[in-house]
């Protein structure tokens, strides 16, 4: 016999409640998958990348010495220029550097390193402020006036361009490309998953049965794609802007926002 004055919660109340965890611990769950990030920021296994490689060229009246991990940059030699020279292959870790004196020898040489840079792609920073940007593998470095003093290696997507007319929209496009192909959500990606249409014609109408199903469950899926898709955008806008750390930042508050909705639905209904 129950004690007086228990009870227990309405059938109504139950199944609204039921109904308000079937609609919001999907979007939910979403919500931390896509925020987790693959490339494994903020895990314990994050890989921190320096955003100049650990040499840099120096160019003085004795000639150009190597500063830092030397067994980066490999000599290749000296050619005049306008000569028929051609350079060992390269693989896509390593560009060439080509120091041009026009002052040197009858017609000037360029003299030639090869950079190990890894599969990252770089630009070539002078004196500490000009960037310039590689090119087929390659980069020309006049150092015939005797301006050029060091010569240093950063990272693209921490490199600020300024050589082309197009070169800044060319790294806002590569960083965003970046922040799609590095994000665990793509837009629409669940509802994509659950639409199906070829087995309308199949298994004796069952197939058509099974078209129904799935179609449904896509039309429930495409509310929570709406909703993760507008995160996205966001959370892209801020990878442009702040990186990864924006992005997360961004993801952590839909997160939030999300629990707190789910709690307060809990709590007042």
């Amino acid at each position: 016999m129950a004690a007086a004055g228990a009870s227990s919660p309405p059938p109504v109340r139950r199944y609204r409640d039921r109904a308000i965890w079937l609609t919001l611990f999907p979007l939910l769950l979403a919500l931390v998958l896509a925020g987790c990030d693959p490339e494994g920021e903020g895990k314990g296994k994050a890989k921190y990348k320096p955003p100049l490689l650990p040499v840099a060229l120096t160019v003085g009246p004795d000639g150009v010495a190597v500063e830092g991990e030397t067994s980066i940059v490999t000599p290749i030699g000296e050619f005049s220029i306008g000569a028929e020279y051609s350079l060992p292959p390269r693989d896509g870790s390593t560009i060439y550097v080509l120091l041009r004196d026009r002052k040197k020898g009858a017609t000037g040489f360029d003299r030639v390193f090869k950079v190990q840079t890894g599969r990252d792609q770089f630009t070539v920073v002078v004196n500490g402020t000009t960037t310039i940007q590689v090119k087929d593998g390659q980069v020309l470095i006049d150092v015939t006036g005797g301006t050029v003093k060091k010569i240093q290696f950063k990272r693209v997507d921490q490199a600020n361009v300024k050589e082309g007319g197009d070169s800044y929209w060319s790294g806002v496009s590569a960083k965003w490309s970046r922040g799609w192909e590095s994000s665990l959500y793509k837009p629409f990606v669940f509802t994509r998953w659950a639409y199906d249409d070829s087995t309308i014609d199949k298994w004796c109408g069952l197939g058509f049965v099974w078209f129904l199903l799935r179609l449904a469950l896509t039309l429930v899926l495409l509310i929570v794609d709406l909703v993760l898709s507008s995160v996205f955008l966001l959370a892209q806008i801020a990878y442009l802007i702040f990186g990864s750390t924006g992005r997360n930042v961004v993801w952590g508050i839909a997160i939030l926002l999300t629990v707190v909705a789910v709690i307060r639905r809990l709590l007042y209904y």
